[in-house]
């Protein structure tokens, strides 16, 4: 288990698009990238080489690595306190379109189909969770699956916010999501409520928001 640098951007790259993909079958910003040209694992690299995701920066991820040092597992975390709570901000959009060097038309188009899902306003109540510290864009490679590393993902995690003087982790899941919310139930999470899909204008299935009290060091 380690923390992230720039050489893992690849692997957390396609751990943020993989992640959301269970029962969506596609990654959070698919629809919005359609017009754009860009590919998603591309737009989500250029995310993180440029500091632009707001549900969790480079610094932010856990990674555990197999014997022979590649890749296995990755889980961000972001701040429940953050001005703006949708995975990327205004400011944000600005840098990573600048760094894709799209076009007017492309960045305008991708904004719009954006902000039509998470909205204008980024303390809508609809993107507030159920904790100060935020679990993100976990996701294990499809042959390592079943052998424990999403709950060793938890457990540093959990490490982490208590040190950082948390006394409770929020983890979100897409609504029929049951091959992660077996983990996160196993491992002391407990549903805080549910944001239905009427709020997401049926255009997405729903969340569910888990909270996981820590124990006191």
């Amino acid at each position: 288990m380690r923390s992230t640098n720039s050489a893992d951007v690849p692997f957390l790259a396609w751990a943020m698009h993989e992640s959301m993909k269970p029962v969506t079958g596609k990654g959070v910003f698919d629809d919005a990238l359609d017009c754009t040209g860009t590919a998603p694992l591309a737009f989500h690299a250029a995310l993180l080489r440029c500091g632009a995701s707001n549900w969790g920066r480079l610094e932010d991820f856990l990674l555990i690595e197999d014997e022979v040092g590649a890749p296995v597992a990755a889980m961000s975390a972001f701040s429940n306190m953050q001005d703006d709570l949708r995975p990327l901000t205004a400011s944000g959009f600005e840098q990573v379109s600048a760094a894709l060097d799209w076009p007017a038309e492309a960045a305008r188009g991708f904004w719009l189909r954006y902000v039509r899902l998470f909205g204008f306003f980024g303390k809508a109540p609809q993107l507030v969770h159920a904790a100060d510290y935020v679990l993100e864009y976990a996701a294990v490679r499809p042959d390592c699956r079943g052998q424990g590393h999403y709950s060793r993902l938890l457990a540093a995690h959990g490490q982490r916010a208590r040190s950082l003087g948390h006394g409770a982790m929020s983890f979100s899941a897409v609504i029929g999501n049951d091959v992660v919310t077996r983990p996160l139930r196993e491992f002391g999470f407990r549903e805080a409520y549910k944001v239905g899909p009427e709020v997401y204008r049926f255009m997405y299935p729903g969340m569910i928001r888990y909270r996981c009290e820590l124990p006191a060091d």
